[in-house]
């Protein structure tokens, strides 16, 4: 039996996954079917004379059809066999008719076309005879349906005839899935129904007069493309652990930005989770991939190039940073891609440990001038339902209970003291109740414009894409301003020599709020008056705890803020030297240049304490220039032999060079705030001087991957790469790389018998990672301005280093699993991985006779393992009610363990705690031992609160209780990232409605929560606090209770008590968008509507309570967008 095809599309195989201007045309396509029937003559020479412009390369039959179809809606019915047997051919015609574009190309085959309406049949030239008999015609009807007895529209209908491969008989279901059939009757004919997606069923024709027919649906006909930077690979023949992710898909998560919607898509990225800086639009969220392969020693979240456990972004070809990719506008995504193994990632060589993320931006499209222009509002409002504070009643309260009104002097003290209690419970009577959380923050609305103008023919394409938006966050005063500007042109000499040039400028600038660190607004006593009531003006410092007045220094023209500008050209060539071997080559040139400004008043709080006026008042500058060049080459070759082995091979280099040079200074001394600017400073800033840096980096890689296939069924896939890099010393400058990956498709095997489809793939490969600085592996010298002798300075050596260090790799381990069961009712992905991260660069001590104490050594190693898993359901896909629903759950667990150690991190260890025994300390730190994990929670237990003495009890190392803290005793008791996390997402859509709903969870993590630490058993009673510090509190012998008495203010130690789970699950995104309905927008001149609501962080349910957003509080964003495409 052979198998007939009716418009196999790449990414269309169901009307319901095409838009609602796509179906529209289908139902007019069903209407002029209907008309055939009667007015056959005119229907079919209306089908011929429909004209199209090609432009093809190296094109198939399937490809030509589908390119047809698209712009004229004429559908083919052919035969597999006889379509393959057309050698691949250039196209290129503009407004030619259909006709005559299918008798160039069959001009030389046996090929030929019948129009039958807006269906053409594809048959051999020797099969026409049959269909020329007129003996006797044969009628019959009927009904198709899915298995939900949905009617099925276009479904293709042909009788086969037995002798023949094909036939020219044949029509198309109408909407309401209804055909009707006439042929001159042939002995053991039968019936043959096709559809997009759906199994193609066979029917004997017996002489009935009706044929109804159910289709199944049919999962292995999806068809993708996996983008992998160097090469691309379809689908059925990748071997690696990647997520390919379209970009209507990406922009259904709202007004998430581009880094925190990655994350909705693969469970193993990880946004990491930052109380201190909530939603601060300045500060760059951070992710990681499958775990943490590196010692994140740093003192502060900056820059992914220099986080040991950030992925690789790649963007059009050029690497980038993460501050890119958080400020890149959504709506200019074309696609993106996560690669996680080393089969997926081991062309990236010395980068690609961490994970790699691919995004390609939108190209322009040839055709008519086209205009694209999105709009979005949004308002974001604080989020501090996190914060329980006290009101001034409850915390005079708190002061009374903690002592703060009791003397340990005589009764005159006494007495004063009763009478600043009084006068505070009098401003309470009075109403007095200040909310000073409210003080700082605001509600913003932010707007974000972006156009992008398109046209071209098919030998010059160009595109001009403007954007604008604002987000000023909801701290008073601060915000971050983006705007840009991309050129793109596209040239095609004949379809064999194509030449790419973007040229991107972007300006971003960032202020932080004058308010300053919302933690202070936390302590201030709400029973203390915001001004004077005499005056009128804000007063400086308070009575109760003698802090400053935040809200003063916001009066003052301070300024903080950083700007960067970033201008780029990227320039692409590709050569189709011929229909299997192409050479493409990318060159680009990035200039980033980053100022920082920061100015403080000489009235600002901090100067309080400052007599000398010439030390009043600072400006700090710093500005940096950073120039990139990057570059490869690469050669590709790819074909298919005996119709069953695929080859695709290539090979090429890779280069790039990094120059960064900066300065900066303080100077102070400035008396007057209308004389601001730099020159009138008095001097520098104490025992400081300016300061200046240069650095360089160099790299270069040699790369190739060789990828066979047999049968479209079993795959082999080999990669390998050498990177030489400036950043290691002479002994080392060159590092290899590899991977080895194969793949099975078992659905394409004789033995299958399901309507799904299932892929079994391994991986096993080295990755490695530079995210380090530069002078790891190299002896410095630093000059010395005060050591001056005939006009040379001196140089002292400031940096040990390491000639013989290695480069870190990753060796890594992949098992996957993709099935799709119950007519792709349910869809599978299942990875299984282990990571092996060794020679991580670590201190190790040296003798003091050196001058230093450390220098760098490979003396570390990590170990990540652990699963993701993703279950989509298909719920609904009702095609006759154009609704569709589906429920996506996923699930990551990753397991770290640190397998070796430096003597430096050790003793780094030891003086920590040391540190911790000698006094308390409610702030936690990371012990790393060997053995355990780099985030293992390190306590002491505890037995809870003594109800007879009211003092903690610890429990040693060896049971035995005892009074006395020992810091020695702590023991692992959790660990702070999670044993699961996932996201659930939901998408409905019903006639041009789409709701998105993403939930992110995370369970089994275990925290200290260091709310209770400090704002309730370790609180200050001359601060603000949680209401929690009232309650559950040691009072007299026999209490049992959670903490200690409320006057106790000895020193708080980290034990279990103050443990808690850390789980949640929180509504991160709700996404509704309408497509206004083609037929409407063809009354206009748009092209295309599309009206969207979306909220962020609606809604959070924790099972711990501790203040978030310590520095800058999280937020609650409400959008309103408008797409429009004309």
């Amino acid at each position: 039996m052979f198998k007939y095809k009716f418009m196999k599309l790449k990414g269309l195989y169901a009307l319901s996954g095409v838009k609602i201007s796509q179906i529209t045309k289908i139902m007019r396509l069903f209407t002029i079917c209907m008309f055939v029937f009667v007015f056959g003559a005119s229907a079919n020479s209306f089908s011929q004379k429909q004209t199209v412009t090609l432009d093809l390369y190296q094109c198939d039959v399937s490809t030509l059809f589908q390119e047809i179809w698209k712009q004229t809606g004429l559908r083919f019915v052919y035969n597999d066999r006889d379509v393959a047997k057309v050698a691949r051919f250039d196209l290129q015609v503009k407004d030619k008719a259909v006709e005559e574009v299918l008798k160039d190309v069959f001009h030389e085959t046996t090929l030929r076309c019948t129009f039958d309406g807006d269906v053409i049949m594809v048959i051999a030239s020797k099969q026409q005879a049959v269909a020329a008999d007129t003996v006797k015609k044969v009628t019959v009807k009927g009904k198709v349906t899915d298995e939900a007895k949905n009617p099925l529209p276009g479904v293709t209908v042909v009788v086969k005839i037995p002798g023949m491969e094909s036939s020219a008989i044949g029509t198309a279901t109408d909407i309401d899935g209804l055909y009707e059939l006439s042929w001159v009757d042939q002995k053991n004919a039968s019936l043959v129904f096709t559809f997009v997606g759906m199994i193609a069923q066979e029917v004997k024709f017996t002489n009935q007069k009706e044929i109804n027919v159910v289709l199944k649906e049919d999962s292995k006909e999806v068809e993708e493309v996996v983008v992998t930077g160097y090469f691309n690979r379809t689908k059925q023949s990748s071997t690696g652990a990647e997520v390919s992710v379209k970009g209507e898909e990406l922009r259904k998560v709202g007004s998430l930005n581009m880094l925190q919607a990655i994350s909705a898509f693969d469970p193993s990225v990880r946004t990491l989770p930052n109380n201190q800086w909530g939603s601060d639009p300045n500060h760059v969220p951070e992710i990681s991939i499958r775990g943490e392969n590196g010692f994140d020693l740093r003192s502060s979240a900056d820059d992914s190039r220099s986080n040991p456990n950030a992925p690789l972004y790649i963007m059009d070809g050029i690497e980038v940073s993460a501050t890119t990719v958080y400020d890149l506008d959504m709506n200019r995504v074309e696609a993106f891609s996560i690669l996680k193994d080393a089969s997926a990632t081991a062309l990236y060589g010395s980068r690609g440990a961490n994970g790699v993320i691919l995004i390609t931006t939108v190209r322009p499209r040839s055709g008519e001038l086209r205009v694209s222009v999105n709009a979005r509002y949004d308002i974001s409002a604080p989020d501090l339902s996190d914060y329980n504070l006290m009101n001034a009643r409850e915390k005079l309260q708190y002061e009374k209970l903690a002592g703060v009104y009791t003397s340990k002097g005589g009764l005159e003290e006494q007495m004063n003291k009763d009478e600043l209690y009084n006068s505070r419970l009098e401003e309470v009577a009075r109403g007095v109740d200040t909310y000073w959380l409210s003080k700082p923050l605001r509600t913003s609305v932010n707007q974000r414009y972006s156009v992008f103008v398109e046209g071209g023919d098919e030998h010059m394409r160009y595109g001009v894409d403007l954007k604008y938006d604002t987000d000023k966050g909801v701290m008073k005063g601060s915000g971050r301003e983006r705007w840009g500007a991309k050129i793109n042109l596209n040239y095609n000499l004949d379809n064999k020599l194509i030449v790419t040039n973007d040229l991107n400028v972007d300006d971003v600038k960032g202020e932080n709020s004058p308010y300053g660190d919302f933690s202070q607004y936390t302590k201030l006593n709400p029973y203390e008056r915001e001004k004077d009531p005499e005056t009128g003006e804000l007063i400086r410092r308070f009575a109760s705890n003698n802090l400053k007045n935040p809200l003063l220094d916001a009066t003052l023209p301070n300024t903080d803020y950083n700007r960067y500008t970033e201008v780029k050209d990227n320039l692409s060539v590709e050569w189709r030297v011929t229909s299997h071997f192409q050479i493409k080559g990318l060159a680009a040139l990035t200039k980033n240049i980053t100022k920082n400004d920061k100015y403080r008043s000489a009235e600002s709080s901090e100067f309080d304490t400052q007599t000398d006026p010439n030390q009043k008042g600072s400006y700090t500058i710093s500005n940096s220039t950073t120039i990139n060049f990057d570059a490869n080459l690469r050669f590709m070759y790819n074909n298919v032999f005996a119709d069953k082995y695929t080859v695709s091979a290539g090979i090429g280099s890779e280069l790039s060079t990094s120059n960064l040079t900066g300065e900066g200074f303080t100077a102070v001394g400035f008396l007057s705030d209308r004389l601001k600017n730099i020159q009138y400073a008095q001097q520098f800033k104490k025992d400081s001087k300016p300061t200046g840096s240069y650095d360089k980096t160099k790299m270069v890689g040699f790369f190739a991957n060789l990828n066979v296939g047999y049968d479209n069924r079993y795959f082999l896939d080999a990669s390998f790469r050498t990177d030489g890099s400036s950043k290691f010393g002479r002994n080392s400058r060159f590092a290899p790389f590899w991977s080895v990956g194969a793949a099975w498709n078992l659905d394409k095997e004789s033995f299958w018998t399901g309507t799904g489809y299932m892929k079994i793939r391994a991986s096993v490969g080295s990755t490695g990672t530079t995210n380090f600085t530069s002078d790891q592996a190299l002896t410095q010298y630093l000059y010395q301005s005060t050591s001056e002798y005939n006009g040379i300075y001196g140089a002292v050596l400031s940096a040990y280093g390491n000639p013989s260090l290695k480069w870190q790799n990753t060796l890594q381990y992949n098992a996957g699993v993709e099935a799709s069961v119950w007519r792709n009712m349910i869809v599978v992905n299942f990875d299984a991985y282990l990571k092996r991260t060794q020679n991580l660069l670590l201190d190790i001590d040296v003798a003091p006779s050196t001058g230093f104490s450390s220098y760098k050594e490979n003396m570390g190693s990590i170990d990540n393992k652990g699963f993701e898993a993703r279950l989509r359901f298909n719920l609904i896909n009702d095609r006759s009610r154009d609704m569709t629903w589906n429920v996506t759950i996923a699930a990551a667990h990753n397991k770290n363990e640190i397998r070796k150690l430096s003597t430096a991190m050790k003793k780094m260890n030891e003086e920590a705690l040391k540190s911790t025994n000698s006094k308390g300390d409610t702030t936690m730190f990371r012990l790393y031992e060997e053995g355990r994990s780099q985030s293992a929670l390190m306590v002491v237990r505890s037995l809870g609160i003594d109800p007879a003495t009211g003092n903690e009890i610890y429990i040693k190392k060896d049971g035995s209780l005892t009074y006395e803290y020992d810091v020695n005793d702590k023991v692992e008791v959790g660990d702070e990232n999670p044993k699961f996390q996932g996201n659930v997402q939901t998408n409905f859509y019903w006639k041009g409605f789409n709701l998105y709903l993403l939930f992110n969870y995370e369970y089994g993590a275990k925290i200290y929560n260091t709310t209770l630490a400090t704002k309730v058993e370790g609180a200050d009673p001359l601060y603000n606090a949680d209401k929690r510090v009232l309650y559950d509190r040691w009072k007299k012998a026999g209490d049992v209770a959670m903490f200690r008495r409320i006057d106790d203010t000895s020193d708080l130690y980290q034990t279990t008590r103050l443990v808690q789970d850390n789980n949640f699950i929180n509504l991160s995104s709700l996404s509704l968008s309408y497509d206004v309905p083609q037929d409407i927008l063809t009354r206009t001149f748009i092209e295309r509507c599309k009206l969207t609501f979306s909220m962020t962080d609606v809604f959070r349910i924790s099972s711990i309570k501790q203040e978030r957003g310590t520095s800058y509080p999280f937020a609650r964003s409400f959008s309103f967008a408008l797409n429009l495409t004309f």
